[in-house]
């Protein structure tokens, strides 16, 4: 399972934040970062225009037992993260955020974390049922590629500088726009639906 991406923002227009999910799956003994999740929940909204629960459930929990109560816990806020992104993707205000740690927290945690949200956005566009390359526009299969590449970056983020901090900003909202573009394309019309009703 790939890693995805939150931040202070993003947590508080959604309700939920980081540490609320990450937390949640640490106590389920889930080893799966919540960035990652939102990432994988983003990618399959974005292909399919919902997130199949039989497939992100899976994929995120090894063996979901809804008698654990620590599992249900976990699978309840994650549900919740799901319907909130849902609505935030197809928002006319384009206030989506990214799911990444807190801006106090540590530049490399929150790195990391925004890499594994490129992770889990890429495998919930092929679990999603992303067209094949060559029915992409030109537009959104350069996006994926970058998508691509960040997610492979390895960050030396020992001592960051402010430097390294604008650049991460830059990065995390390329990404945050990436998604709502990938998303504007492979489901166009959502969001006038969405207002409508």
């Amino acid at each position: 399972m790939s890693v995805l991406c939150n931040n202070g923002i993003m947590a508080q227009s959604q309700g939920l934040e980081y540490q609320d999910i990450a937390e949640a799956l640490r106590r389920a003994s889930i080893p799966v970062d919540a960035a990652d999740c939102h990432g994988l929940l983003c990618g399959l909204i974005c292909a399919a225009g919902f997130a199949d629960q039989k497939i992100w459930v899976a994929e995120i929990f090894e063996a979901y037992n809804p008698k654990d109560l620590l599992q249900a816990e976990a699978y309840r806020l994650l549900q919740r993260l799901y319907e909130e992104t849902l609505v935030r993707l197809n928002s006319p205000e384009l206030d989506f955020e990214l799911l990444l740690p807190d801006d106090e927290d540590p530049l490399r945690d929150r790195t990391e974390s925004l890499v594994n949200c490129c992770c889990g956005f890429l495998s919930g566009l092929g679990l999603g049922g992303l067209p094949a390359q060559d029915q992409l526009s030109d537009e959104v299969a350069e996006l994926l590629e970058d998508l691509s590449q960040i997610s492979r970056v390895d960050f030396d983020l020992d001592n960051p500088d402010e430097e390294e901090q604008v650049a991460f900003e830059e990065v995390m909202e390329y990404v945050r726009v990436g998604v709502l573009f990938v998303h504007d394309e492979l489901q166009p019309g959502t969001t006038a639906q969405q207002t409508i009703q």
